[in-house]
């Protein structure tokens, strides 16, 4: 699942750069997009699976105050993904990752945190693999906590 696994990597470098970009870098109001994510492959310890089908549908909204303090939110969700094992069980893959956080301009510092919850539903409907992480960058320092079967 290569998109999906860049996603969880690269969010919070990819929303620290969006947070040092120029003001006018968003209008006001949100960015929405949508992309396919089949083909990708979703490797966990006890299996590796490949995506048939599906998107994930974008959401991200930055505002910049007055005083120049910015903030942001984006919000990513799994739409109709479907995905098969090594043995050809199918499984669709539920799930969202958000991240959003807050710069202060004036002092310098920043918090960026992200959720990952994707789980991938057997056919019978029981959770056979599952990303569950929580991800904090405060002023450089960054913490991770990871709940689920699989990495992102």
């Amino acid at each position: 699942m290569k998109r999906i696994r860049v996603l969880g990597y690269g969010a919070l470098l990819a929303i620290a750069t969006l947070a040092a970009a120029p003001g006018a870098a968003l209008a006001d109001g949100a960015f929405h997009v949508e992309f396919s994510i089949a083909g990708g492959v979703f490797p966990c310890p006890d299996a590796t699976y490949t995506i048939q089908s599906g998107t994930v549908r974008e959401v991200f909204q930055e505002v910049q105050s007055p005083s120049g303090n910015r903030m942001f939110t984006d919000t990513e969700t799994l739409q109709h993904v479907v995905l098969v094992d090594e043995q050809g069980a199918t499984y669709t893959m539920r799930g969202a990752i958000w991240f959003g956080g807050v710069t202060i301009d004036n002092t310098g510092a920043e918090l960026i945190t992200a959720t990952h919850n994707l789980e991938l539903i057997a056919r019978g409907g029981g959770v056979a693999d599952s990303v569950r992480l929580v991800e904090r960058l405060r002023n450089g320092e960054f913490i991770s906590h990871e709940f689920g079967t699989c990495l992102p």
